[in-house]
């Protein structure tokens, strides 16, 4: 066995309870704090309400409880810069380009429409119909403007005034080489095409032929250019992003008291929920639900990962939940009494209350790595009108868990009530260090910052004092374990231990000397000392119950001479459950009943058992064990190596230093071989520590003594009178 190593490490054990109720309970404890926490939260965070209209003066001032924009104000700023962008156009070649085109393709069909008119008018009899090749013939010299004309429109070309032909190619022409010239947008054609017609028919009341000398018109007037829209969109959603977005953070003034109420005032107002009969922000209520779950999951995870003993047991887990309970409703009530420093509202929260709690009554570890969920949810509690995370949610967060640390380290030095006491006041110092430091940081104000911080720093010696005062409550309804309790119990006076020393005298000074073994091994390895000292006193108070059937208490009578092994056996092992009845019938801890239960393990009454082989050589040690459970914490394994290094010393023939060490040495690894030890978390560089622990002990107790000679010793009376010079002359006399 290698007695320096410390990585071997064993199981833990010991579940008193079915798994799947421990389960049950395990989740019912956490649902109950998660409903209790979210409803203190949703009813601190609820903004208040005010039964306003736009145009009313304010009622007082109405802040911003979060990040929000002036949707009304910021879309006036952005109308304002897409108002500024002008529309892009593009153009459809050049004005130039499509002005040619349009005057040359109209020009070849006037053109072409004049020369059939002189041929036709030129034939020998005019009255005869146009032929079929005389409509191929202007179709060919039409060909290159892609415009074509039918038999009944070539008769009416033949049948018009020459005069007409001529005033409708001037009036034709000019107008498409006069709208071409300019920009014509796609919108515009039709109306220019109409005004084009209108002109032709004021020349001419032929309605066919200028039908037909609306044909190069249709073809060639057209739009030259064009707003492009996708490309006008994106310069106007530039302008959208640059225009300037008015924002109102959290905590800032939306309106002052008495100012009349705006419409984008009003329509912030109600987006935040402070107009009565305003939509649930139901995002708000969700995100808080959404944050509380997490923190909580956070915690359970670190006990399932890191404190499993922990995690297993719903009376430590109801105790966490309660504190942080109270402590968040302290700092809800503590909320009420509430100064403004500059534009911040300060608040004393005595948040360490529940790491005080936590540090006493379950572990150190535990309440450090809770003191920053704690911290966080305080500091959403702080958040003036539903408001998170401003300046004073910040410092809460910091100042909160830098003092619980700085209180944990100071309540681990001393868990009294005077060693509350100065953790509190140590966490109310630290809290105005760190919001002073805070505050100076994004301030000038010095004075401000400082009353700020010391206005903070009541929150320390607040949680201790309250930690004080309910603290008896805690250990009363949880028959929970405190320095105090353990000194209470440890009173000589107590009734047991009275009963103890009048009614067992040797069992009651065996257990002092376990008290002192355990107390000084637990010191050594970092155990909970008092408890060891504690819980050995109480370790044997079963044997109360038949103080003369133990040898410490026997007088020269041992009615185990007369008494069957087996029957001897059982009420030898009983002494552990009967002691645990005792210790329950007096409300004990249950650390200090199992310490009783546990101290044997289910090792072997050893004599019995020798005493019974040599009668039947068929007997089964495990008819003369003791009922256990083994030791699952390192109080309960130091407490049972104490106790039968006590017991096995006493019976050492000159003891020494070394046949000590070697008697302990031995007792320790037989209860290593026997399995004694499997379920408890304990180290074999511990075991180490508590043997050396032991010997120094024992070495004390049997330290040599000197052999006092037999020496008659004269009377000091006498001796005076013959020293005195008077009395000498009255015996002369």
């Amino acid at each position: 066995m290698n007695k320096t190593n410390g990585a071997s490490k064993i199981k833990k054990s010991g579940v008193k309870k079915p798994e799947k109720a421990k389960k049950l309970i395990r989740f019912l404890i956490a649902l109950l704090t998660f409903m209790v926490v979210y409803v203190l939260l949703a009813f601190s965070i609820t903004p208040s309400q005010y039964d306003i209209k736009v145009g009313d003066p304010a009622p007082t001032i109405i802040k911003a409880t979060k990040e929000i924009v002036d949707e009304i104000t910021t879309r006036r700023n952005q109308d304002n810069e897409v108002a500024k962008v002008s529309p892009v156009k593009k153009y459809v070649g050049t004005i130039s380009e499509k002005k040619d085109e349009a005057v040359n393709g109209t020009r070849l069909f006037l053109d072409a429409v004049s020369e059939i008119k002189v041929m036709l008018d030129s034939r020998d009899d005019s009255s005869q119909p146009v032929s079929e090749d005389n409509l191929k013939y202007i179709n060919e010299k039409l060909a290159p403007t892609q415009l074509e004309i039918t038999l009944e429109q070539l008769e009416t070309v033949a049948k018009a005034k020459p005069n007409d032909i001529q005033e409708l190619y001037g009036i034709c022409l000019n107008s498409v080489e006069g709208y071409m010239g300019f920009e014509i947008f796609p919108d515009e054609v039709s109306e220019i095409k109409q005004y084009i017609l209108e002109e032709l028919k004021d020349v001419s009341e032929n309605d066919e032929l200028i039908l037909i000398y609306m044909l190069p018109v249709e073809k060639y007037v057209n739009y030259n250019v064009y707003y492009d829209e996708a490309d006008t969109e994106a310069l106007r959603q530039a302008a959208r992003e640059k225009a300037t977005v008015v924002k109102y953070v959290t905590g800032q003034v939306i309106v002052s008291d008495g100012e009349p109420i705006t419409e984008a005032q009003y329509a912030m107002m109600e987006t935040l929920g402070l107009i009565n009969e305003s939509e649930i922000d139901f995002w708000l209520y969700f995100g808080i639900g959404l944050l509380l779950f997490t923190l909580i999951a956070s915690i359970i995870l670190y006990l399932y990962m890191f404190e499993r003993d922990i995690y297993k047991s719903p009376k430590k887990l109801l105790i966490i939940s309660i504190a942080c309970v109270i402590t968040l409703l302290v700092c809800e009530l503590t909320k009420q009494i509430e100064i403004t420093v500059g534009n911040n509202n300060v608040y004393i929260m005595p948040v360490t209350l529940a790491i005080f709690i936590i540090a006493l009554l379950v572990n150190m570890r535990t309440a450090l790595f809770i003191n920053l969920p704690l911290c966080v949810v305080a500091s959403m509690l702080s958040g003036s009108t539903g408001s998170f995370f401003e300046l004073s949610s910040f410092t809460m967060i910091i100042s909160g868990f830098v003092s619980g640390c700085v209180a944990l380290r100071m309540i681990k030095k001393k868990q009294s009530r005077l060693g509350v006491l100065l953790a509190g006041v140590a966490a109310g110092v630290t809290s105005i260090v760190t919001t002073f430091s805070i505050n100076i940081m994004g301030t000038s104000n010095i004075r401000d910052s400082l009353y700020m911080a010391l206005y903070y720093g009541l929150g320390g010696p607040g949680s201790a004092v309250i930690c004080i005062a309910v603290m008896p409550a805690f250990e009363a309804v949880f028959n929970a374990i405190t320095t105090t309790r353990l000194i209470e119990l440890s009173n000589p006076n107590h009734p047991l231990l009275r009963r103890l020393l009048l009614e067992a005298p040797g069992t009651y000074h065996h257990s002092i000397i376990v008290a002192n073994l355990a107390e000084a091994a637990a010191a050594e390895v970092g155990a909970n000392s008092l408890l060891a000292r504690v819980g050995a006193y109480y370790h044997d108070i079963g044997k109360l119950m038949r103080p003369s059937y133990f040898t410490e208490n026997q007088m020269g009578d041992n009615p185990h001479d007369r008494t069957d092994p087996r029957v001897s056996t059982a009420i030898i092992t009983a002494h552990t459950k009967d002691g645990v009845q005792l210790l329950k019938d007096m409300r004990m801890p249950e650390e200090i009943k199992n310490i009783a239960l546990t101290h044997h393990g289910d090792t072997p009454v050893v004599y019995f058992y020798n005493k019974a082989l040599s009668e039947n050589a068929d007997t089964n040690v495990d008819d003369f064990r003791y009922p256990g459970p083994k030791p699952h914490t390192r109080e309960e394994a130091i407490v049972m190596l104490a106790d039968s290094v006590e017991a096995a010393t006493r019976s050492i023939q000159n003891p020494d230093k070394d046949r000590v060490r070697d008697m302990v040495d031995k007792l320790i690894s037989q209860k290593i071989d026997d399995g004694q030890l499997d379920d408890c978390d304990i180290s074999f560089s511990d075991i180490s520590k508590i043997e050396n622990a032991f010997i120094t002990v024992l070495s004390g107790a049997f330290h040599e003594r000197i052999e006092y000679p037999n020496v008659d010793i004269p009377k000091k009376h006498q001796e005076e009178l013959n020293s005195r010079p008077d009395t000498a002359e009255e015996k002369q006399n």
